[in-house]
Formats: C-alpha cells, sequence, structure tokens
C-alpha cells in the first residue's frame, strides 16, 4: 500500500523473514533491506556515469536505479511495511498533463517514452525516500555521494592534466568543456555543484584536510565545464547558506541586511561594469577557459531568449494543451524555426509540452519543496534524521540552486535533482518510533552548527 502521508509511516511487527527480531531491532545482515540500501549507495556512487548511452537515454547508472527499485519493492512486500510517496502529487499532475498533450501532439511516441522516464523517476523517488528512512541509511546514502564525487573529479582533474581525453570527455560540439561521463557541460557543471553542497552538508570526509582537498578538486573539475549557469547556481547557493549563518549568529535582521547588501552589490557592478567589454575580453583573452564561459555568454543568452519566443509561437500555434513531452525540438524542426533545440527552461516546458496540468505540476512541485525545506530548517539541531546529516542546510542549498537552475535548463531530467529531493523529504519527516534517531537528544555544545 502507498500513501501520501509521509511523515510518519505505520511500522509492521518485526519479521524474522526480513531480518527482524521480536527483541531488538532488525539484523542487517543478508536481509533485502540491506542489499536494497547497498545498490542504492551504488546508485549514489555512478551517478555521473552517463555514458555510453543505450535505448531509450539510458545509462549504466540506470542498472543500479533498476535494482534499487526491485529491492526496495521486495523489501517492502516482505516487510509489511507502508511506503510513502513524496512529490506523487505534483507528478502526477506532470504526468498527466503530458499523456493529454502527447496524444493529441505530433509525437506521441516521443511523448510517451518520456513519461516512462517521469514513472521511473518518481518511483526510483519513492525507493530512496522509503530505504533512506531506515537506520543509518541516510548516512550512507549522503556520504556514498559526497565522497564518490570527490572521486570522480580528482580522475577528473588527473586526466586533465595528463591530456587523457577518453576521461575527459571533450567533444566537437562542445569545444574543449571537459564533459567527463556526464555527456553534457550544463550537466556536469550541476552535478559538480550538487556535489559540493553534499560534501558541506555530509561534513564528510571526516578529516578536515582532506575535506578541503575534495572541495578544491570539485571546484576545479566545475571550472573545466566553462558554464555560466554553474556559477550562477553556486553563488545562490553560498548566499544561500552564509545568510543562515549570520541568521543563526545574529538574527534574521542581520541575515536581511547581507542579502540586501549582496543584492545591492551586484545591482551596482551590473550598472557600473560593463559587461559587453568584460565579455569581448575574455572572448579575446587567449585563455580558452574564459573565452568559453564569460566570452560566450552573451550568446548563450540570446540564443535563450531565441528559443523562448519560438516555444510561446509554437503554444500559441498549437492550441492550450501543450505539444507533448520532450517534442519542442523536433517540432522547432519540422517546422522550419531558424533555432531549433529543447526547451532549456523546466517552467516554460511545463506549460508548452505539458499544458495547463503541467504548469500546476511544476508550481505544486516547487511549493510542496520550499514547504519540505523549510522543515528541515526549523527542525532542532541533531534530532531526528539530522543526526545523520551534520549540516541539512547544504541539501536545501542544492536543491534551491537547482530550483535556480530550472529557468535555463531542464533540470528535472537531471537524476540527481530526484535525489536532492528524495532526501530532503527524508529530513522533513520523524522517524518512525523504532528508529534509533527517533529519542536521540539535541546534539552537544561541539556538535556542528545545522546549516
Amino acid at each position: 500500500m502507498i500513501t501520501t502521508d509521509s511523515v510518519r509511516p505505520a511500522v509492521a511487527p518485526p519479521n524474522p523473514a526480513a531480518g527482524g527480531t521480536a527483541n531488538g531491532p532488525p539484523s542487517w545482515r543478508g536481509t533485502t533491506e540491506r542489499a536494497a540500501a547497498l545498490v542504492a549507495c551504488l546508485g549514489m556512487a555512478f551517478q555521473p556515469i552517463l555514458q555510453p548511452t543505450g535505448p531509450g537515454h539510458t545509462s549504466p547508472v540506470d542498472l543500479f536505479t533498476v535494482g534499487t527499485l526491485a529491492l526496495v519493492a521486495i523489501w517492502a512486500a516482505t516487510s509489511g511495511r507502508k511506503l510513502g510517496a513524496p512529490f506523487v502529487l505534483p507528478m502526477g499532475l506532470l504526468i498527466l498533463g503530458g499523456a493529454i498533450a502527447g496524444l493529441v501532439g505530433p509525437l506521441p511516441g516521443t511523448s510517451l517514452l518520456q513519461l516512462l522516464q517521469d514513472l521511473a523517476l518518481i518511483a526510483w523517488t519513492a525507493a530512496l525516500f522509503n530505504i533512506a528512512r531506515r537506520p543509518n541509511v541516510l548516512r550512507m546514502l549522503t556520504t556514498t555521494f559526497a565522497c564518490s564525487a570527490i572521486g570522480w573529479a580528482t580522475v577528473l582533474v588527473v586526466a586533465y592534466m595528463a591530456h587523457i581525453s577518453v576521461i575527459e570527455g571533450i567533444s566537437a560540439a562542445d569545444g574543449n568543456r571537459l564533459l567527463f561521463t556526464l555527456g553534457d557541460p550544463n550537466y556536469a557543471a550541476a552535478y559538480w555543484v550538487v556535489s559540493l553542497f553534499m560534501v558541506f552538508a555530509t561534513k564528510r570526509p571526516r578529516r578536515a584536510p582532506v575535506r578541503w582537498f575534495g572541495y578544491t578538486m570539485l571546484l576545479w573539475a566545475f571550472v573545466l565545464t566553462e558554464s555560466n549557469g554553474g556559477l550562477l547556481e553556486l553563488a545562490v547557493g553560498v548566499v544561500f547558506i552564509a545568510a543562515l549563518t549570520v541568521r543563526r549568529r545574529h538574527g534574521a535582521v542581520a541575515a536581511l541586511a547581507l542579502l540586501l547588501v549582496t543584492g545591492s552589490v551586484a545591482g551596482a557592478a551590473a550598472q557600473t561594469v560593463s559587461f559587453s567589454a568584460v565579455q569581448q575580453w575574455a572572448a579575446q583573452s587567449g585563455q580558452p577557459l574564459l573565452a568559453n564561459s564569460l566570452g560566450r555568454s552573451d550568446n548563450s543568452t540570446s540564443q535563450r531568449s531565441v528559443l523562448v519566443h519560438e516555444s510561446l509561437q509554437l503554444y500559441y500555434s498549437d492550441g492550450l494543451l501543450g505539444s507533448g513531452p520532450r517534442t519542442t525540438k523536433q517540432t522547432l524542426y519540422d517546422k522550419q524555426y531558424p533555432y531549433a533545440k529543447e526547451a532549456h527552461d523546466d517552467y516554460l516546458a511545463a506549460l508548452t509540452e505539458r499544458g495547463p496540468l503541467g504548469a500546476i505540476g511544476i508550481v505544486a512541485l516547487l511549493l510542496i519543496a520550499a514547504w519540505r525545506s523549510a522543515r528541515v530548517l526549523r527542525m532542532p539541531p541533531g534530532q531526528g534524521f539530522g543526526a545523520q546529516v551534520p549540516r541539512p542546510a547544504g541539501l536545501v542549498a542544492g536543491l534551491l540552486a537547482m530550483g535556480v537552475a530550472g529557468a535555463y535548463y531542464q533540470v528535472l531530467h537531471f537524476r540527481f535533482v530526484w535525489i536532492l529531493l528524495a532526501l530532503v523529504a527524508v529530513l522533513a519527516t520523524v522517524p518512525d518510533p523504532d528508529h534509533p534517531d527517533a529519542a536521540r537528544p539535541p546534539a552537544d555544545g561541539g556538535e556542528a552548527p545545522r546549516l
């Protein structure tokens, strides 16, 4: 049985067959629960391994996605537990809107494939949510994500220094931007940004020098993507964490003042500094990193403006129901628009590809994610699931950064965005009565601040 009320799922009596005992907590050894958690951890570790691609945009990491789904289903069936399903309502609206639009749209086959992917993502999110609520699994998942990301970033940096093009992931279409195995520079930049916030949230690796080495590798890998959008995402997340830190130490007025000062400085810089001159300087600097980031920013902005205009024209001409999920590029091409690309905007695509139901669905998803994030930030330090994540606001910052990115990428296709949604949903809930964190006392004075 699946319920959308995920705050305190019902707990079945211990089941020895599922690894439980009548006199204590469940035994992990040899249980389906343990297998599901371990496969989910492998899914965290292999998040950036998207190449080579298979049919239907599948990737090597999806082996662990399918494995997690199967094992969580078996575990739930044998343990008798009710499953929570976070975000099922907004995703249901998005899928329903997409199904209607796809049926009446020009490319029903393309729409059907995207809807199947949507169903797989929301099912995987539910699986992660439920398995992460088990003892110590949330810590395992977040730690695996953080440490593996540092490992992959180090591999990429070494490949860059040694000029190993197979590992660098350089493609002719993207110049010298390093994609690793992520296949797209913007996807790569978003992954490294989320990984930085994951390391901050988990405080892993434990030793500070090793952790700072990890930050350095992740930042280096991020810079190699040469992504302007990624820089904005990182800035938004850092300012958010800084504001929370100031609020905790000096109050809400000081935090508001920080945001106002930051906004004023950014606005003044935009007014006084000639951005076109900066772009021209970067383009003519002879430095590939500058030329392919700041030097091309004006071109990227103008292209997105054209794409927004074309997408809205397409929506007005094809009807209010939308053209169907992931059909924008092909439809623009078929109708001979000058710039035929995917929507590159989750919010616009929700309307133009999925119609009014899609627009309602994306708004509902934003509101529910914001509500859950606020619950996470309000919870007492070191209590509940927060005992497993020293700085939960790092996950909220990553989610906020991806929310901003949704205005110029389609981040709902990014697998790790759904990981963030699942983990924030877990942190926003109360542990089951039999969970060891249910009665955990507040952290002592030596505990890291809940940021």
